[in-house]
């Protein structure tokens, strides 16, 4: 009986779901890639500051084993608006949504979002939070040896592969947050691609490819 592709679909991310989930929390183990990162805290009109130490990864709480290595920025730009710049080096991403759900927030999707860089472009997921009087506007992306895993499907897989063939890979996922309330999205959303764009002018080749890829 000849078993259809859908099949084999679904049966493939029921094992990668359930190594990602029931398999014990063994700590992650990465490529220390982002330690030798060279991202720039201060670049043409923004103003850095690492405030990496506030992510708590290197606890003794299991639910970040997942992660190996992370960094945080908290950028600001001559108008004194504020942008966390946010890159994790992980074995297992959980996706944002639950993330920002686990934490009260309640959830848009919206369109995804391009961004153009100095050579090419990007496209991210998009996301608008809520929680009291909190908003933001979210944009995620999952970089895999420099290759960008547009459906989290995609991701998946890619990380099923590496791990049933003990392969190494360098797999970053990379968020920017925005303060703003529903009718500033379009301002926020030009903000991040000027960041974006300025980012890509900053960064070394090899970095911006791994981060903003490059195939």
């Amino acid at each position: 009986m000849k078993v259809s592709k859908h099949i084999i679909i679904i049966f493939l991310l029921l094992i990668a779901i359930s190594v990602s989930y029931f398999a014990p929390r063994a700590k992650y183990v990465g490529t220390n890639f982002i330690s030798a990162m060279e991202v720039p805290l201060a670049f043409a009109e923004w103003q850095g500051t690492d405030v990496s130490k506030a992510l708590n990864i290197n606890t003794a709480d299991t639910n970040f084993n997942f992660i190996n290595d992370a960094i945080a920025y908290n950028y600001v730009n001559r108008n004194g608006k504020n942008l966390l710049f946010i890159i994790l080096d992980a074995g297992n991403f959980h996706h944002p949504k639950v993330c920002f759900t686990g934490a009260g927030f309640d959830i848009t999707e919206l369109p995804d979002t391009e961004f153009q860089l100095v050579n090419r472009s990007l496209k991210t997921h998009t996301l608008f939070t809520t929680r009291d009087n909190e908003s933001f506007l979210s944009f995620y992306w999952i970089v895999i040896d420099k290759n960008v895993a547009h459906e989290w499907l995609e991701q998946k897989f890619k990380q099923l592969y590496y791990s049933m063939f003990n392969k190494k890979k360098i797999g970053l996922m990379i968020r920017m947050d925005i303060p703003a309330k529903k009718e500033d999205i379009s301002n926020a959303s030009a903000m991040a691609k000027q960041f974006t764009y300025n980012l890509s002018q900053a960064l070394k080749r090899d970095e911006a490819e791994y981060i903003l890829g490059g195939k």
